[in-house]
């Protein structure tokens, strides 16, 4: 088997290997997620086009090698002159030959198709895993969002009743006011009738200073009209 046969031949392997790989149920999408977004399988799969056209024409090719093999040697063992000595001998190679270019049409034939069928798989199994982690980061926004939109209902209703307690507050103010105002009313009407009461007893005062005067000039004049009596008796 020369070289390229060689390598064709460990490729399909390879193809077979990996295709049994992504087939095993224990390995997850999301495993397979974080192997591809691994910095090596990143590096990669930016020249992944090429990578897959270098392949796929290289298999095509081969491919078509060995179709032209097949169809050289179809039929050469009938063509062969089998009175000759050499006929036997020279029947094996070319049955050789369509054997090995057979077997170069199946190696080639069925590397092309897992080669298709890989690249689809791997891309399959990338969405997959991309979506479940957006599945995943959506999930863990709406909780997040979920516990968000229950504490500001709780911050709402504490807001709510802070309001109700502020109005209450506010009324509780509003009453120590008028109790405040009254009270100064109060305090007003107070000082006026002190003030009235200052005056009233001021005036009583006087009035008892006029009444004292008047009793001793009332005095007085007893006094000074006595002796006139006594003369004339």
């Amino acid at each position: 088997m020369s070289i390229q046969w060689v390598l064709v031949s460990g490729f399909l392997y390879s193809e077979i290997a990996l295709a049994l790989l992504l087939s095993l149920p224990f390995i997850s999408a999301k495993r397979w997620h974080r192997i591809f977004n691994s910095s090596f399988i990143a590096l990669v799969t930016a020249y992944v086009n090429w990578i897959f056209v270098c392949f796929l024409s290289c298999l095509v090719v081969l491919f078509a090698d060995s179709i032209r093999e097949m169809y050289v040697y179809t039929g050469q063992d009938k063509k062969l002159d089998m009175g000759s000595a050499a006929a036997p001998s020279a029947q094996e190679h070319v049955l050789m030959r369509l054997f090995r270019a057979q077997r170069n049409f199946y190696i080639t034939g069925i590397s092309l198709f897992l080669l298709i069928v890989l690249r689809t798989m791997l891309s399959r199994v990338s969405n997959i895993a991309r979506l479940e982690a957006n599945n995943e980061a959506i999930h863990k926004q709406a909780v997040a969002a979920g516990t968000m939109n229950k504490t500001l209902l709780e911050e709402n209703s504490a807001l709510k009743k802070l309001s109700a307690g502020k109005e209450d507050l506010l009324e509780e103010v509003k009453k120590i006011e008028e109790l405040k105002d009254a009270v100064k009313a109060a305090e007003r009407k107070a000082e006026t009738s002190k003030a009235d009461a200052d005056a009233m007893r001021k005036q009583s005062e006087n009035l008892t200073m006029e009444y004292d005067r008047l009793l001793v000039e009332h005095q007085k004049l007893q006094d000074a009209c006595m002796p006139t009596d006594k003369k004339s008796e």
